[in-house]
């Protein structure tokens, strides 16, 4: 009798165990089409100056990521092209919204000043960004703006000084955006530079 209840607890054992590994796959293979996003994906790099291209990116903003490459790895920089392709890139990942996933995953931060990213992050959550509904399975049926094109409509130097920060040759550059449908989000963006080391960094966008 002992041996049969020994026999009987194993197979018992082994059940419950096979049962566990077919519910592990069966939701694995449910589930493969609606995997939680855990991060963006990175395709791109511009090692000196810690700019990334995440997969998602829309199609305008590749190609000012190559153009920037471009610029970024002659031997000598052309600062005003580079504050162009800044403005440029800034303006069209805040308001390009259809590609984010969430209030919080917003657009451009890596080219904000280091000091103001803190505030920049938390304003545009609480004003662009505030209605984005989620988009974690990828199902959102929200409709949010895709930017269409965008060009520089000017560019000028001007003095920047901001306590110990002091930057005589700022930039301030007029950027101009389209839309693929007109939600009335902005048509022109004025987007400001300031030197950091080697870097042009964004301090003021509206």
């Amino acid at each position: 009798m002992k041996k049969k209840k020994i026999i009987l607890i194993i197979i018992i054992l082994l059940l419950i165990v096979l049962l566990a590994i077919g519910g592990y796959f069966g939701y694995k293979t449910i589930n493969k089409n609606k995997d939680a996003i855990g991060g963006a994906v990175v395709v791109e790099k511009i090692d000196k100056h810690g700019y990334t291209l995440e997969e998602d990116a829309p199609a305008i903003y590749k190609d000012l990521f190559k153009e920037l490459q471009k610029v970024l790895n002659k031997d000598e920089v052309d600062y005003e092209e580079y504050a162009k392709l800044v403005a440029q890139m800034t303006a069209v990942d805040f308001y390009n919204l259809d590609n984010k996933v969430s209030k919080n995953d917003i657009g451009g931060v890596q080219f904000i000043y280091s000091p103001y990213k803190e505030n920049f992050v938390l304003e545009a959550s609480e004003t662009v960004y505030k209605y984005i509904e989620h988009n974690l399975y990828k199902d959102r049926t929200q409709q949010l703006p895709v930017v269409d094109s965008s060009y520089v409509d000017s560019i000028k130097t001007e003095k920047y000084q901001y306590k110990k920060i002091k930057d005589d040759e700022a930039y301030s550059v007029n950027v101009k955006l389209t839309y693929k449908k007109d939600m009335g989000y902005p048509s022109n963006v004025v987007v400001k530079l300031l030197h950091n080391g080697d870097k042009l960094e964004v301090y003021y966008m509206k």
